[in-house]
Protein backbone atom coordinates (compact mmCIF):
# COMPACT_ATOMS: atom_id res chain seq x y z
CA UNK A 1 0.00 0.00 0.00
CA UNK A 2 2.83 2.38 0.77
CA UNK A 3 4.11 2.08 -2.79
CA UNK A 4 0.71 3.22 -4.11
CA UNK A 5 0.94 6.79 -2.85
CA UNK A 6 2.21 9.78 -4.75
CA UNK A 7 3.78 11.28 -1.62
CA UNK A 8 4.97 8.37 0.47
CA UNK A 9 6.05 9.65 3.87
CA UNK A 10 7.13 7.89 7.03
CA UNK A 11 8.18 9.29 10.37
CA UNK A 12 11.72 9.01 11.71
CA UNK A 13 10.93 5.95 13.85
CA UNK A 14 8.88 4.04 11.27
CA UNK A 15 9.72 0.45 10.50
CA UNK A 16 8.41 -1.68 7.70
CA UNK A 17 8.55 -5.44 7.78
CA UNK A 18 9.25 -7.17 4.48
CA UNK A 19 9.61 -10.80 3.64
CA UNK A 20 10.40 -12.95 0.67
CA UNK A 21 7.39 -13.61 -1.51
CA UNK A 22 6.58 -14.60 -5.02
CA UNK A 23 7.34 -11.47 -6.98
CA UNK A 24 5.53 -11.82 -10.26
CA UNK A 25 6.14 -9.59 -13.23
CA UNK A 26 3.02 -7.54 -12.38
CA UNK A 27 4.47 -6.62 -8.97
CA UNK A 28 7.83 -5.71 -10.49
CA UNK A 29 6.18 -3.61 -13.19
CA UNK A 30 3.96 -1.84 -10.67
CA UNK A 31 6.84 -0.95 -8.38
CA UNK A 32 8.82 0.36 -11.34
CA UNK A 33 5.86 2.51 -12.44
CA UNK A 34 5.65 3.93 -8.92
CA UNK A 35 9.38 4.83 -9.06
CA UNK A 36 10.34 2.27 -6.41
CA UNK A 37 13.86 1.16 -7.19
CA UNK A 38 14.99 -2.45 -7.59
CA UNK A 39 16.65 -2.26 -4.17
CA UNK A 40 13.31 -3.04 -2.50
CA UNK A 41 13.01 -6.28 -4.44
CA UNK A 42 16.63 -7.14 -3.59
CA UNK A 43 15.93 -6.52 0.11
CA UNK A 44 12.82 -8.69 -0.03
CA UNK A 45 14.57 -11.51 -1.86
CA UNK A 46 17.46 -11.49 0.61
CA UNK A 47 15.19 -12.71 3.40
CA UNK A 48 14.79 -16.48 3.89
CA UNK A 49 11.20 -17.67 3.33
CA UNK A 50 10.37 -18.17 7.00
CA UNK A 51 11.92 -14.90 8.19
CA UNK A 52 11.34 -11.18 7.83
CA UNK A 53 13.44 -8.02 7.70
CA UNK A 54 12.84 -4.56 9.14
CA UNK A 55 13.44 -1.62 6.83
CA UNK A 56 14.33 1.64 8.54
CA UNK A 57 13.25 5.03 7.10
CA UNK A 58 16.66 5.71 5.50
CA UNK A 59 16.53 2.40 3.62
CA UNK A 60 12.92 3.02 2.52
CA UNK A 61 14.01 6.36 1.06
CA UNK A 62 17.13 4.90 -0.54
CA UNK A 63 15.17 2.26 -2.48
CA UNK A 64 12.47 4.75 -3.45
CA UNK A 65 9.67 3.23 -1.39
CA UNK A 66 9.21 6.56 0.36
CA UNK A 67 9.50 10.04 -1.07
CA UNK A 68 10.45 11.80 2.15
CA UNK A 69 11.31 11.37 5.78
CA UNK A 70 8.68 13.76 7.09
CA UNK A 71 5.96 12.42 9.29
CA UNK A 72 2.56 12.29 7.62
CA UNK A 73 1.32 14.28 10.64
CA UNK A 74 2.89 17.36 9.07
CA UNK A 75 0.30 17.06 6.30
CA UNK A 76 -2.67 15.72 8.23
CA UNK A 77 -2.25 16.96 11.80
CA UNK A 78 -4.41 19.55 13.56
CA UNK A 79 -2.22 22.49 12.57
CA UNK A 80 -2.28 21.84 8.81
CA UNK A 81 -5.10 24.33 8.19
CA UNK A 82 -2.97 27.08 9.73
CA UNK A 83 -0.27 26.69 7.09
CA UNK A 84 0.19 28.98 4.10
CA UNK A 85 -1.14 28.41 1.57
CA UNK A 86 -4.07 26.71 3.27
CA UNK A 87 -4.80 23.28 1.74
CA UNK A 88 -7.98 23.00 -0.33
CA UNK A 89 -9.48 20.42 2.00
CA UNK A 90 -9.53 22.79 5.00
CA UNK A 91 -12.70 24.52 6.07
CA UNK A 92 -12.68 27.48 8.38
CA UNK A 93 -15.35 27.19 11.07
CA UNK A 94 -16.87 30.36 12.42
CA UNK A 95 -17.30 30.92 16.14
CA UNK A 96 -21.09 30.77 15.78
CA UNK A 97 -20.84 27.31 14.18
CA UNK A 98 -18.66 26.06 17.00
CA UNK A 99 -21.06 27.44 19.60
CA UNK A 100 -24.07 25.97 17.75
CA UNK A 101 -22.43 22.52 17.89
CA UNK A 102 -21.52 22.81 21.57
CA UNK A 103 -23.39 20.54 23.96
CA UNK A 104 -26.23 22.22 25.79
CA UNK A 105 -26.59 21.72 29.54
CA UNK A 106 -30.18 21.30 30.74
Amino acid sequence: MLAGGVRRLVGPRAQLTVHSMGLGQRVKTYLKEMAVGPGLLVAMRSVPASRHRQLEPDMMLKVGLTTGLESADEFTGPTICKSEPMPENCRMVSTSEVQADAPVKL
